[in-house]
């Protein structure tokens, strides 16, 4: 098989999965990164280079990033062989362990509150430092993913039962049909971040750049401020990241007494029990573990500005 016919199976395969747009671009990218690797090879690719290219990724990439790589190459090549197109030369090849080293780490509550604080005394310095304050609150109160912020449009924001509360489309959903109940002072930050705004614009959060004004913000734009912000208050290390935020959330609300199960239901795990999915939704409406979280943080920031 030749390098052209290889290029045009793996846009067939990506046309085959039954996958999000978005999962889709990342196969592109990962098949793009492999065929410059493939393109340099004398001949079509075997099976000891595909080891090789293996041992290449993981010289300059993550374990876990090496890992999807992997995944989605020995996925293309057992396809490949099923459909009779060709033979599956990543039989049997393992990806690469993925220990624990620079997983992302939750934020004492030390730090935490720093990181609070500061956003907080910077917010009045414009109106992205009041974005990213009220940013920062929701993240670190309901455990948000930085894509579950990113998609958040102003109309996700509703009172449920005894709070406002703000819908998302969590990690591999289709609709945003789960939702996060927000802490008054939390849902106030963002209502004034909504005032000072100068547009009526969907998005929940957007970008004040000059280039991309008024589109929505990106994970990416999300990832970078909170690295920032953790800098600026002396927390750089790399396993402190806009993920650690998430991290955080789940640890203070067990400290603080939540059980297991209902952090679990703050984060939105998903749960392999259907009977625990209608439970899910009877003690979530009764629950409101992120002013657990927001009790404990943020009058700890509040008690220190006194």
């Amino acid at each position: 098989m030749d390098k052209y016919n290889l290029a045009q199976l793996m846009d067939e395969y990506i046309t085959y999965k039954d996958v999000r747009k978005i999962t889709k671009e990342s196969y592109r990218r990962i098949f793009s990164e492999y065929m410059e690797y493939v393109n340099k090879l004398p001949k079509p690719p075997t099976r000891e280079d595909v080891k090789t290219y293996r041992e290449e990724l993981s010289e300059n990439l993550a374990a876990t990033t090496v890992q999807k790589h992997m995944v989605v190459i020995r996925g293309f090549y057992e396809w490949l062989y099923a459909e009779g197109k060709g033979e599956n030369i990543a039989i049997g090849i393992k990806g690469v362990k993925t220990g624990s080293n620079f997983k992302r780490q939750a934020l004492s509550v030390d730090q935490a509150s720093r990181l609070i604080e500061h956003a907080r005394n910077i917010s009045d310095r414009g109106i992205v430092e009041l974005r990213n304050y009220a940013i920062i609150g929701l993240m670190i109160t309901t455990g948000l993913r930085t894509i579950e912020v990113s998609r958040a449009d102003s109309q996700d924001i509703m009172f449920v039962n005894d709070a406002e509360s703000l819908f998302v489309r969590g990690k591999g959903r289709d609709a945003k049909d789960e939702y996060v109940k927000l802490p008054e002072e939390i849902h106030q930050n963002i209502v004034s971040y909504q005032i000072a705004r100068s547009d009526n614009k969907k998005p929940l959060f957007i970008n004040h750049n000059r280039n991309c004004k008024n589109d929505r913000i990106s994970p990416k734009t999300i990832s970078t401020m909170v690295k920032e912000y953790l800098r600026d208050v002396g927390i750089d290390e790399r396993i402190y990241t806009a993920h650690s935020l998430r991290h955080t959330v789940a640890t203070v609300a067990m400290n603080e007494g939540a059980t297991l199960y209902q952090t679990q239901q703050l984060l939105r795990h998903k749960s392999s029990d259907t009977t625990q999915i209608y439970l899910h939704s009877i003690q979530r409406r009764e629950s409101f573990v992120e002013n657990l979280v927001y009790k404990k943080l943020y009058k700890k920031s509040e008690d220190k500005e006194k």
